[in-house]
């Protein structure tokens, strides 16, 4: 049971706050009722706050049991059920009900196992419901197409990936939608973070809809921070703006500066050896460079490798003659943060004077824009 509950507390997350209403400043209450409930059962309490895991338990008596306690925000909470004397040996077994917990007095009741608990007093237990009912519907076809693609031609491919973006698009719509819908709301700002950031997001239209829906508090718990430390650095790296400065080391293990490279037309290229869809764009940025190497442009490959061996293999493999430079810290890549890389590959075109001209150019779009610079 210590290994099941060992799981259990690694996998709770951490949730933030705002003032609702109904809420109680006091503190949080749950009232449990479990109708069936045999003799010598046990509910346990747990969630993650401030780094630190809270963990509580009650015995049930007589089919009830309650806590109480305070959060500073809204939690993603867990209650584990243990029907008589003993844990399931398996962690799967095991009858949780998972919920939002936040000061206020919550009732939850069940007839015999917790998973099948109806939950009252909670929110943003029923806001997450909510969304979660819309946008279910369209991840279930996502999984559906994706689960029917071994087999099928090139050109079906190709068609089930426009039909998927369709369905990708409609969760944005409709989790934008309930964002617009539900000012200072903490399932809000945990979508606003999901869905409306996402590659090439406008950082200033963003800046205008967190500010406007989520107040002082909202904004500065753990994802409020996080999601204005975004729209900064994003705004810092939108196209018109300079460049942000960088020093990594290349494969030989020697410091290289990006400013170094002031004067020339450079390709910031992000990308990593087990990206296959890096791979698949290599050939094209090989392409763009053996036309315009000479021509005052420059290529800086940013890798998102962790592994040494495997970074240098592929440059080696795919004939990439550019300069490379990494930190071997896979998504922490310090670059890929400063510039706002969430995927791979991606890409920014800088100019001579170190000013950020265009994103992204993937295929032939990388060799068109050079054409358009380099016209002769």
């Amino acid at each position: 049971m210590a290994v099941l509950l060992a799981i259990i507390l690694m996998a709770m997350g951490s949730c933030k706050d705002e003032k609702k209403e109904g809420a109680n400043p006091d503190g949080y209450h749950i009232t449990g009722t479990i109708k069936q409930s045999p003799d010598a059962s046990l509910a346990v309490l747990t969630y993650k706050q401030n780094d630190s895991t809270y963990r509580d338990s009650s015995v049930v008596t007589q089919g009830k049991f309650s806590f109480q306690g305070k959060v500073a925000h809204p939690v993603d909470a867990m209650i584990l059920l243990r029907h008589g004397n003993s844990f399931p040996e398996t962690e799967w077994q095991a009858d949780t009900f998972h919920f939002f917990i936040e000061n206020s007095e919550m009732v939850l009741t069940a007839n015999d196992s917790i998973k099948k608990a109806n939950l009252t007093g909670s929110r943003s237990t029923a806001e997450a419901e909510e969304i979660d009912q819309k946008i279910s519907p369209f991840t279930a076809e996502i999984i559906a197409l994706y689960d029917r693609m071994d087999g099928r031609s090139k050109e079906e491919r190709l068609m089930t990936h426009d039909t998927i973006q369709m369905y990708v698009d409609s969760i944005r719509t409709t989790a934008h939608n309930f964002i617009m819908t539900h000012p200072d709301s903490y399932i809000a700002l945990q979508r606003f973070q999901r869905h409306e950031m996402p590659k090439n997001f406008d950082p200033i239209e963003a800046e205008k809809n967190f500010n406007s829906l989520f107040g002082e508090e909202l904004q500065q718990t753990k994802v409020g921070k996080a999601i204005a430390e975004k729209i900064s650095i994003a705004k810092n790296s939108q196209l018109g703006k300079e460049a942000p400065d960088f020093t990594q080391k290349t494969p030989e293990g020697e410091d290289f500066r990006l400013s170094s490279l002031r004067g020339k037309y450079v390709l910031v290229d992000f990308w990593a050896a087990w990206c296959k869809p890096c791979r698949a764009e290599n050939p094209f940025v090989v392409k763009a460079y053996n036309k315009y190497k000479d021509k005052n442009f420059e290529i800086v490959g940013v890798s998102l490798d962790a592994d040494k061996g495997s970074w240098v293999a592929a440059i080696e493999k795919d004939g990439l003659p550019w300069i490379h430079v990494s930190d071997l810290k896979h998504w922490k890549n310090e670059v890929a943060l400063q510039y706002d890389i969430n995927s791979v590959p991606a890409n920014v075109l800088i100019n001579p004077d170190g000013i950020i001209i265009d994103k992204n150019l993937r295929g032939e779009a990388l060799t068109e824009k050079l054409s358009e610079i380099f016209p002769n």
